[in-house]
């Protein structure tokens, strides 16, 4: 019989415990995306709370396979939105996760990815930068180069990813973005725009900041953020995403606002706050910093904010995952779309559900990943829709992916797109 390690000092913030909480009631079998596809019990809240309980108490060992079955959870927050008994499943799968890396590491290329690129933006840019020159990967002027195949599906295992925006949002995207002139200043705003919006979708990031101002806020776009760190605390490495979430907070620290876009970005900084254990003295700046945190939609649903579409169009929304199971918001973007002139908006079957993308997920677990996206699919065509909005740019490509895929001919936007509208045209 294969020795199991000798527990690990507890660690603040771990709930390693809290599986015992789990009463094996079922529902979240009804709830989990994963589980509507491939019906395995440990691929549910329900049945990987009793393996992580079983691994805290020694009686299976964390190895290699152990391991795995961690994997097949996307967070996406559903199960933990319908626990009877409120049990947090998702952050209980990842202070396994995080239980894992402290006993046995990270792996070479994640140990490269997280600790080497995703936390130093210089040389993340550096190197995205140079692969920006190669023919076919970036865009220009917003038109790819067509003239080359997207190679970088063949190490995406097929999923399309974005081209590389050229140039980057930092050198698109002024310091300040002012008001126009004759709106009145409200105040100012600092943004986050993550990883997605300054190196995949620029232009997106630059219509964020230019709804922003036109509802009348000055916005500061600080160029030497890095990572929000989501990725690297859902594999499990605390100490990385601590490292990030404390440069982050300490660059915008002096501001009284800061506005993402990212649905993924917005969860990770309004939970900085739970990154760090009740011991820890830089606890309380980071709830201070994570108070201060809005998602775009969030924030300028109370605006009263007035736009148009182009031309008239029929609109249905995808709730991103953690917009509304992670950060409870849903409303909000609906009200914006419905106050944009020329928009019909349609709601779809399961627009809360999951889109299949899960950051890494995807990649690992592709057939999955795929089976969820096609329900996705069926359930956007069946609107009727033009557009599909959305407020997260994994979204937006796990959606332009399956849009593709399936050849609907619908588009995907992020709302900020939409609210644009025809201001600059």
């Amino acid at each position: 019989m294969k020795t199991l390690p000798e527990s690990l000092p507890a660690r603040e913030g771990d709930n390693l415990d809290d599986a015992n909480k789990c009463m094996k009631c079922g529902f979240c079998m009804y709830n989990c995306p994963i589980y509507k596809v491939d019906h395995i019990e440990s691929h549910v809240a329900r049945g990987r709370n009793v393996l992580i309980r079983q691994a805290n108490e020694k009686t299976i060992p964390t190895d290699a396979e152990y391991a795995e079955r961690l994997s097949y959870c996307l967070l996406c927050g559903r199960c933990a939105a319908i626990c009877p008994a409120k049990v947090q499943s998702p952050d209980i799968n990842v202070a396994a996760r995080t239980d894992v890396v402290n006993r046995k590491g990270l792996s070479l290329p994640k140990r490269v990815i997280y600790r080497g690129i995703l936390k130093n933006r210089k040389l993340m840019a550096n190197l995205l930068g140079a692969a920006a020159i190669v023919p076919g990967v970036s865009t220009k002027d917003g038109k790819p180069l067509r003239h080359m195949a997207d190679f970088t599906s063949v190490f995406t295992k097929g999923l399309s990813l974005p081209k590389l925006s050229k140039p980057f949002l930092s050198s698109l995207l002024p310091a300040k973005t002012s008001p126009p002139q004759g709106v009145k200043i409200k105040g100012q705003v600092a943004i986050f725009p993550g990883c997605a919006f300054e190196f995949f979708f620029a232009d997106i990031g630059e219509g964020i900041a230019q709804v922003l101002a036109k509802a009348g806020y000055e916005v500061v776009y600080i160029k030497d953020l890095t990572c929000c760190g989501l990725a690297v605390r859902s594999a499990g490495d605390l100490k990385t995403a601590q490292q990030m979430a404390k440069h982050n907070i300490q660059k915008l620290a002096k501001f009284d606002r800061i506005i993402t876009g990212c649905a993924t970005c917005g969860s990770a900084l309004k939970d900085y706050g739970k990154w760090f254990g009740d011991k820890d003295p830089f606890k309380k700046q980071a709830q201070e910093f994570s108070a201060k945190v809005s998602d775009f939609s969030e924030f300028l649903a109370k605006e009263g904010i007035k736009s148009k579409a182009a031309e008239p169009v029929v609109v249905t929304y995808h709730d991103p995952c953690h917009m509304k199971w992670h950060q409870g918001i849903s409303s909000q973007p609906r009200e914006l779309l419905r106050s944009i002139e020329g928009v019909k908006f349609v709601e779809m079957e399961g627009a809360d559900d999951c889109c299949g993308l899960g950051g890494a997920f995807t990649l690992a677990h592709r057939d999955i990943s795929l089976a969820i996206q096609d329900k996705k699919m069926q359930n956007i065509k069946n609107t009727g829709a033009q557009i599909v909005v959305t407020s997260c740019p994994g979204c937006l490509i796990q959606l332009k992916d399956g849009v593709r895929r399936n050849k609907l001919p619908v588009k995907v936007m992020h709302i900020s797109e939409l609210m644009r509208g025809t201001e600059d045209k």
